[in-house]
């Protein structure tokens, strides 16, 4: 039995955390912080008089809290408090999936402040915990878990841990495998996103045969759903294509490859089309795939005339945003006398517009290409 000043605290505790929960709605987080706080030396005053009572109280002030420095992104504070609310929970065999939530959420705080190996270590406390539940809990926790993947997957490639988010989106892949059915659409999305992205990434570190292999089952998602109207899938099915254009060429399927390169391009210019200043730059680069392309097959007629449009669309995009495409631009230009039969004096303007470049190291590397060419070119 309690005595009536024990009482009489615990009453108040209740009153505390009520008025502090009333004062987080009004986002009055002062006065709820007071609130919270004495109701917290409160609790852990009567610890001693019966830890099973008043432990899960502590527990659950201190999550309050954390969700509180949440709110007002205090990323240090809120992960304390959720640290605390944790420890404190474990001491009397709180729900595990309570706890598994604690830890998802302190994964998402630390990579939201990029701090990525805090991140990975509670994502993965989160999953195993998740992971390890009955399978009578499976449908509940089956989002959490899926989640977790995605945001390791981001993490993972942040810190260019490759193997890592390779095995990420295999586990990802391997619970799709379950849940996309012909009859239902809804994980369909998610799927050719982990596809798309797995074929970036073996596409990104040269392991060309996996990449066409998982980006053609990506492609053939991604159009069924952008036939379904459902979203707008052309940015990612103009990426697949582009990478697969390229992956063709290197292993000399030539019509596939322009077949791609032209898909790929129409998507990029129906893209541009909305949002010249975020699509232009990737019909460019299609424009200098495809002038290597035809230069490869010593097509070279075909090769300048792409050359010379990836030059006109630089040329307009430099206009206007000078500090992204100076360095472009000026590469491009040299690129052309290099490659394609322009004529040696057009490195002078490529030589004016590196002037006023910022990065010395990439201009003095550039300008010594330029002599080299100069020298070469006097040979002739």
């Amino acid at each position: 039995m309690y005595n009536m000043e024990t009482i009489l605290e615990e009453i108040m505790i209740k009153t505390l955390t009520q008025s502090a929960d009333k004062f987080m709605e009004k986002r009055e987080y002062e006065d709820a912080k007071k609130m919270y706080f004495n109701a917290l030396r409160l609790s852990e005053k009567l610890v001693e008089k019966s830890e099973e009572k008043f432990i899960p109280l502590i527990a659950k002030i201190s999550n309050s809290i954390a969700v509180m420095y949440e709110e007002l992104n205090i990323y240090d504070l809120a992960i304390k408090y959720y640290r605390e609310s944790i420890y404190v929970s474990k001491k009397v065999g709180v729900d595990l999936e309570k706890i598994a939530n604690s830890y998802f959420v302190l994964g998402n705080l630390c990579r939201r402040d990029f701090r990525y190996e805090e991140a990975e270590k509670y994502y993965t406390k989160a999953l195993n915990i998740y992971l390890d539940l009955p399978l009578s809990k499976a449908t509940t926790i089956e989002k959490k878990v899926i989640n977790i993947y995605h945001y390791l997957s981001i993490i993972f490639t942040e810190m260019g841990k490759v193997q890592e988010t390779k095995e990420v989106y295999m586990s990802l892949l391997n619970l799709y495998k379950d849940l996309v059915t012909d009859e239902d659409d809804s994980y369909k999305p998610e799927l050719a996103m982990v596809l798309f992205n797995l074929g970036t990434l073996y596409f990104k570190y040269n392991r060309r045969n996996k990449a066409s292999e998982v980006y053609l089952f990506a492609l053939e998602l991604l159009l069924y759903l952008d036939s379904k109207d459902l979203y707008s899938y052309k940015d990612m099915i103009a990426h697949t294509l582009h990478n697969l254009g390229q992956i063709y060429t290197e292993q000399l399927d030539y019509p596939a490859a322009l077949s791609a390169y032209r898909e790929a391009l129409n998507y990029f210019i129906e893209l541009a089309d909305g949002n010249p200043s975020r699509y232009g730059s990737e019909v460019a680069l299609v424009f200098k795939n495809l002038a290597s392309f035809y230069r490869q097959q010593n097509r070279m007629d075909l090769a300048e005339y792409f050359y010379l449009r990836q030059i006109e669309l630089y040329r307009e995009l430099n206009h206007y945003n000078t500090s992204s495409y100076d360095f472009i631009l000026a590469s491009a230009i040299i690129e052309g006398v290099e490659y394609y039969g322009q004529h040696s004096i057009t490195l002078y303007e490529a030589e004016a517009i590196l002037h006023n470049y910022e990065d010395e190291m990439q201009v003095e590397k550039v300008l010594e290409k330029i002599s080299l060419l100069r020298e070469e070119m006097s040979f002739i």
